[in-house]
This record gives C-alpha cells, structure tokens and sequence, in this order.
C-alpha cells in the first residue's frame, strides 16, 4: 500500500495523535481463485492482506475468519465451508441490488467468526489508487470489515443464538430474519461510511425503488396464494418483500447516519416518502435502530431488536395480512381478508360485472 492509499484509509478515521493498533488477526488467511497467474493471487492477496491491517484500527476485525476473493463468486459462495450442517445455500444477492460480496458467520472450533468473500472484479481497482473504481473498492471492503465486528458485538452479547439457536414457527423465523438484517446494514453502512467513496446517492436510488416496488409485489404474493392455496409460501413472501425494502431504508439511513446527514440532505428520499404508505414506518424503523445503536454492544436483552420485529409486522399488516395468537405449541393465526388490491384480477373483474348487474348471481 503506498502512502497515497493509507492516507486514504486515515481520512475515513477519526483522527488520533497516534493510531490504534491493528485488531485483525496476526495471520490473515486470503484465498484467491481463478486469478490469471500464481503470482498476480499472491501480490494481491498480499495487498488487501494489508488494506485489511489498515482498516483494523479503525473496525475491529479480531473475529475475522478468513478471505476468499473469486473469480467466480457464485461457486465460491456455495462451497464455503461454515462449520455446521445447514441446508441453506449461500447465493449473491438479486433483484433491485445484485450482491458482489458477503460476510457469512461461521463456526471454528467451536467460536462463531466471519469469512467475507468477493467477488474478485469489485476488489481489483485496488491494484491501482487512480483508477476511477478504487474509493468504491475501497468502501466495498470496509463494508464487509464492519460485518465482522458488527456480528462479533452481537455474539459477545448473545452467546449461543447466531447458528446455534432455531426459531420456535415461522413467523419468528421472518422477523428474526428481518430483524438481523436490518440491523446490520444499519450498523455497518454507519461504521463504514468515512471510507472510501460515499454510497449515499446509491443506496437512495436503490431505496427510492424499493418504495415503487414493494406493496404491487406484496400484494401480487397474495393474489397468487388465492389460488396456490399454499400458507406458510404466502408468509415468507410477504415478509420477504417487505423486509427487502426495510433493509434497503436501513442501509440508507445509516449511511447518513454514518455521514451526519439527515433527510434535508436527500431531497429525493424526502420526496419519495411525502405521502407514501410506508413514510411513518420510516420513521419507526429510523427510531428502532437508534435505540439498538445507542447500547452498542452493552445489550443485556434482546428487546430493542424485538422492536424491528414489530414494526415489521405492522407493515405487514397495513399490507393487509395479520398473524395473532401465537400459541405454546408454536401455531398462530393467519388472517388475509378478501379485498381490491388482494384478489386475482378475473376474480375482481368477474365481481364489479356482477355488482354492475351485466352478470346474473346464481
């Protein structure tokens, strides 16, 4: 790394008359795959080995696990080893934002760590400071650095959850997932916003989209459940969909967070959310995660997290699906009422033509 490049990563720190030291482990381990030569892995193993040092003053990176940098990312993510039996496959990100790197917990000798993995393509320009792509490598890999300590404060204070406890039903299954999500892009865009290039206009426009997209596919997960019938599918969609556009919001507003920005900063995110359905969500969700934020680390329960759970479902439930009364066997009720924008268009049609009288009523 040349003097330009640490300078670089120092202008993202908060100044100090001298450094912390580095918290990343002594021995890095990077595994590069499916580089051009031997020699071309190993320079630039080497150094984002040291970026990676750099980054460690400033985010504690001392449950780091390793670093695996692939040419082909897809295949990278699926044979990753974590430790435990799962039936999960890790996969990149689709949709609205497509993934190029993540930072999956796993479990060695017993102790939960994280791998971060990249796709090789997005870590490149690091190899030369004026390319025009080296802030967003740079910000990329600050990103996924945040991600380990971001899971490492949540597993010193919760011992025993992250990949060694199950969800009693599946709606707690949807929360917790949206839960875990939503704060960490919070956590991490905030921590990592001074490095690098500044996302804030990307993930406004990513958010923006989201706001467009997510009640017509809500409501189109429950138009299909009408006729597929199947319950516990309709469930994880819903929650999925919305759940997709709290982390979307979450990433936005920890950035600006991060920033010291606030919505008069972003004229088009006020805009978007100016009579939007999900505006006083917005707000709940913005004041949910600043209370997890203000006990850093020092959580004693799980509460504050609890709270994105609820307003989770209070979104779900403006989308005109409710789950109440949980029981101790686990079940709970399910309530998706008939209405104009939650049933299928013939079924719709076929109605209107019959309260216009066109359609005689047998």
């Amino acid at each position: 790394m040349t003097d330009a490049a640490q300078a670089e990563v120092e202008s993202g720190a908060t100044p100090d008359t001298e450094p912390p030291p580095p918290t990343a482990p002594e021995n890095i381990s990077v595994s590069l795959r499916g580089f051009d030569t031997e020699e071309h892995a190993r320079t630039f193993g080497n150094l984002v080995a040291t970026y990676i040092r750099a980054l460690s003053r400033y985010i504690d990176m001392s449950a780091l696990d390793g670093i695996t940098i692939a040419a082909d990312y897809t295949l990278a993510l699926l044979e990753l080893d974590r430790g435990y039996e799962t039936n999960h496959k890790l996969t990149p990100s689709e949709g609205i934002a497509m993934g190029v790197a993540m930072t999956p917990a796993v479990i060695r000798n017993g102790n939960v760590k994280s791998h971060i993995l990249f796709n090789a393509g997005v870590l490149l320009p690091l190899e030369d400071e004026k390319n025009e792509l080296f802030k967003q490598a740079l910000h990329t890999l600050a990103h996924e650095c945040a991600h380990v300590e971001v899971t490492e404060r949540f597993n010193a204070a919760f011992p025993g959850v992250l990949l060694q406890s199950k969800s009693p039903n599946l709606h707690a299954h949807c929360r917790w997932e949206i839960i875990k999500a939503c704060w960490d892009e919070y956590a991490v865009t905030q921590i990592c916003a001074p490095f690098g290039q500044r996302p804030t206009d990307g993930y406004e426009e990513t958010f923006i989209a989201a706001l467009d997209q997510t009640r017509p596919q809500a409501n189109g997960c429950i138009r299909a459940y009408r006729l597929h019938g199947n319950l516990e599918q309709v469930i994880a969609e819903v929650y999925g969909a919305y759940g997709e556009l709290m982390k979307f919001a979450s990433y936005h507003l920890g950035n600006l967070t991060g920033l010291g920005l606030t919505l008069n900063d972003v004229p088009k995110t006020a805009a978007a959310l100016s009579g939007h359905w999900f505006e006083p969500f917005f707000g709940k969700l913005k004041r949910a995660l600043g209370d997890i934020a203000a006990g850093y680390g020092e959580w004693t329960d799980r509460s504050a997290f609890e709270a994105l759970g609820d307003v989770a479902d209070e979104i779900v439930a403006d989308g005109e699906m409710t789950i109440s009364n949980h029981r101790d066997d686990g079940t709970f009720h399910v309530d998706i009422p008939f209405t104009p924008n939650t049933m299928p268009e013939y079924v719709l049609a076929e109605l209107i033509e019959t309260l216009s009288g066109n359609v005689p009523v047998t």
